[in-house]
């Protein structure tokens, strides 16, 4: 358990038991369910950390307007009683003091009119039709080709995203299929340990979000898998017009 902050979700296990309690619900699991799943998820709690548990329920659920009673009473019972406060008084009295303040506020949502009950759904999961092996090229004409080959697809509740490997080549036309067949994977320079593979996944996270087909990709041909594909890992996080724009900068650069 980290905590960055006084808020309520300025920790690390009160934000994930909010995230993992509006993602059943968007599962379209059953309220007194998906309370329970939350409940029985975070019983490896000690003693002394049970309270994250009660307050990022209790204030979830309110801004849901689904809060429930026995949630509600345990929240309060924490806050009048002063539960878990010792890491901010270690921190000093203005910590303490915003963290009393966050409690405060929130006793006062608890025990205050309740919003209505609001309709959670799945956020929009896009589905790439990108397949392993698929090699895309993007082309600053006169400048060079960027070439990058689908290691495999990222299926995750969100949506299922392509991740790609930078394959190393430095020429201004596309390679042939013997060159391409064994290109190797680019590297990236890393501040601190050895170089690593360029291999990140590209993400469409609404329908507005541009996909490879409308920022300049192309898919020139398909390779087969290689060893190590199926288990590879993004180090890297992006979408295809930030993609975009770093290669528009990067094949603009003089030489």
């Amino acid at each position: 358990m980290g905590a960055w902050g006084a808020a309520i979700f300025s920790d690390d296990t009160a934000a994930d038991i909010r995230s993992e309690y509006r993602e059943l619900l968007e599962d379209q699991v059953p309220d007194a369910e998906a309370t329970a799943r939350v409940i029985d998820g975070y019983r490896h709690l000690s003693p002394d950390q049970e309270h994250v548990l009660w307050l990022a329920l209790a204030a979830a659920q309110h801004r849901l307007g689904r809060l429930e009673d026995e949630v509600r009473d345990r929240a309060l019972r924490i806050i009048d009683q002063g539960v878990g406060l010792q890491l901010w008084e270690e921190a000093g009295e203005r910590e303490l003091a915003k963290r009393k303040a966050a409690l405060s506020k929130l006793r006062d949502q608890l025990v205050g009119p309740q919003p209505a009950r609001k309709t959670v759904r799945r956020p929009w999961r896009h589905v790439t039709d990108l397949t392993p092996g698929a090699v895309l090229a993007w082309t600053a004409p006169s400048r060079g080709v960027a070439l990058f080959r689908v290691l495999r697809i990222d299926d995750t509740r969100v949506g299922a995203a392509p991740i790609l490997e930078r394959l190393q080549w430095n020429g201004v036309a596309l390679p042939s299929r013997r060159r391409l067949e064994g290109l190797q994977a680019r590297t990236r320079t890393r501040h601190y340990g050895p170089d690593t593979p360029d291999i990140q996944v590209v993400s469409r996270f609404r329908k507005k979000d541009p996909d490879w087909s409308d920022t300049g990709f192309e898919v020139i041909d398909t390779l087969h898998p290689r060893a190590g594909d199926a288990a590879s890992a993004a180090l890297f996080h992006t979408q295809w017009r930030g993609l975009e724009s770093t290669l528009g900068r990067e094949l603009s650069e003089p030489d």
